[in-house]
C-alpha cells in the first residue's frame, strides 16, 4: 500500500515515539530524523528536548532549533532563537552564514543587526569605548629626555586589540616591556611593566580628564614610596610621560621620569 507523504510524516513521528527517547543524545537523533522526513517543527521540537536534557556543546543544538524554525517557515521563532544565543555571547558569524538552513533569514532587517552583535561578542575589545581610551599612545615613537633623543619606543595592539603593548629601549643598553589593558572586573585600566634589570612595577589607574593616570606603590627598607604615572597628549604626534614620586602618602610628590614621545615620521 503506497502512503502518501504527510501521512508518511506522521507514522514515522509516531513511530519514533513508540519508545520516547531516554537522554539528550536520543532526543537530538531523534530531531534529526524528523528534520530529514521534513518535519521541522517536530525536529525543533525534539532538539528543544535535547537542549533540555543537557546536550553538549550547547550551541549546536541551539543553532539547530534556530534553522528547524525557519525551515518550517517560522521566522518569528527561528529569530527568537538566535537572539538568545546572541544575547549569551555567540560570536562565530561565519558558523552562522554557513548554515544553509538559515538561508531564509538573510534578507530580513533583523539579519544584519545580528551579525552585528554576533561579531562584537567576537571581538569585545574593538567594540568597547573603555579599551580604546588609551590608543592615543599607539605609534613608533622617538623619546625625549631632558631635550635629547635618547629611546626609541613601539607601542600596538596585539590580543584581538585588548592589550596595549609597550617595547621600549635606549642608547645605553636598558629594555622595558608593558602590558596595559582596562578591566572589565575592576572597571580600571591596568599596567604591568618589566624590564631588562629584573624589575617588575604593577600600576593601577584610568582615564581622568583625558589624560591616562597610574598609580604604584612599593615599599623598601620600610619606607613605602607611592608613585604617580601619567600620560599627557600634548598633540597628534608627540605625548609627554611623567612619573612623580611620593613618600609622605600623596601629599607631596618630586620629578621622577620626564619624557616626550615624539611620533617617528
Amino acid at each position: 500500500m503506497k502512503i502518501a507523504a504527510p501521512l508518511l510524516i506522521v507514522v514515522l513521528s509516531l513511530s519514533a515515539f513508540a519508545q520516547e527517547p531516554s537522554s539528550a543524545q536520543d532526543w537530538f537523533d531523534l530531531g534529526v530524523k524528523r528534520s530529514e522526513a521534513g518535519d521541522f517543527r517536530g525536529a525543533a521540537a525534539a532538539w528543544e528536548k535535547a537542549r533540555d536534557a543537557g546536550y553538549l556543546p550547547r550551541v549546536t543544538v541551539d543553532l539547530h532549533i534556530a534553522g528547524a524554525w525557519a525551515r518550517a517557515g517560522d521566522v518569528e521563532k527561528a529569530f527568537a532563537q538566535l537572539q538568545r544565543i546572541a544575547a549569551a555571547g555567540f560570536g562565530s558569524t561565519e558558523r552562522l552564514l554557513a548554515a544553509d538552513d538559515l538561508l531564509a533569514l538573510h534578507g530580513d532587517p533583523r539579519w544584519k543587526p545580528l551579525l552585528e552583535t554576533m561579531t562584537r561578542n567576537a571581538h569585545p575589545c574593538r567594540h568597547a569605548p573603555e579599551f580604546r581610551q588609551f590608543d592615543y599612545w599607539l605609534g613608533e615613537w622617538d623619546v625625549e629626555i631632558g631635550g635629547r633623543k635618547l629611546s626609541q619606543s613601539s607601542v600596538r595592539l596585539i590580543l584581538d586589540d585588548c592589550v596595549i603593548f609597550e617595547n621600549y629601549t635606549d642608547s645605553r643598553g636598558y629594555a622595558g616591556k608593558s602590558f596595559s589593558l582596562w578591566d572589565r572586573g575592576t572597571g580600571k585600566w591596568e599596567q604591568r611593566y618589566v624590564d631588562s634589570s629584573g624589575v617588575l612595577s604593577e600600576w593601577t589607574g584610568g582615564l581622568a580628564d583625558g589624560v591616562m593616570v597610574f598609580y604604584s606603590k612599593s615599599t623598601r627598607n620600610g619606607v613605602e614610596t607611592a608613585q604617580r604615572m601619567q600620560y599627557v597628549k600634548e598633540g597628534p604626534d608627540r605625548v609627554r610621560q611623567v612619573i612623580d614620586v611620593s613618600r609622605d602618602g600623596g601629599k607631596t610628590w618630586s620629578p621622577g621620569f620626564n619624557g616626550l614621545y615624539i611620533r617617528r615620521q
